[in-house]
């Protein structure tokens, strides 16, 4: 119990610290289908995506519409954060259901590791078909 006490005030703390501006770089994508982010599904939407720190690995993805917020790992390479100019969200495919992959912009850049599902889903022989990739744009 105090373990998830303290993961919750942790989270919360992170949200916080993401939305206060101190780390006002964000991206922004409109997703045209539902997706899925670690295990949460998010509907089809506009999202702002952006790191809770400088040093953190986590970035929050907000549905800009409903507010709905997850909190994912998604460490960068410093290297493409230098040179991010995709400007993307890049996602899996498999069937009929989209996972977040990674986020590629000037302001910010990750890769979200696959999710148990995600894993699940592909080793029952059903192999991501696709990379679908959606336009991101960089907001200071």
């Amino acid at each position: 119990m105090k373990t998830l006490k303290t993961a919750i005030l942790s989270l919360g703390a992170a949200a916080l610290l993401g939305a206060s501006g101190l780390y006002a770089q964000t991206a922004k994508a409109d997703i045209p289908f539902e997706f899925s982010v670690q295990n949460t599904t998010l509907p089809a939407g506009e999202y702002t995506m952006q790191r809770t720190s400088l040093t953190s690995g986590a970035m929050l993805v907000r549905n800009v519409e409903t507010r709905k917020t997850v909190v994912v790992l998604a460490p960068s390479n410093v290297t493409e954060l230098k040179g991010a100019t995709d400007n993307v969200a890049l996602f899996h495919r498999i069937g009929d259901r989209y996972f977040l992959a990674e986020v590629k912009t000037d302001a910010v850049c990750g890769q979200v590791a696959p999710s148990k599902l995600e894993r699940e889903i592909a080793s029952a022989g059903n192999q991501p078909v696709a990379a679908v990739i959606v336009a991101a744009l960089s907001v200071r």
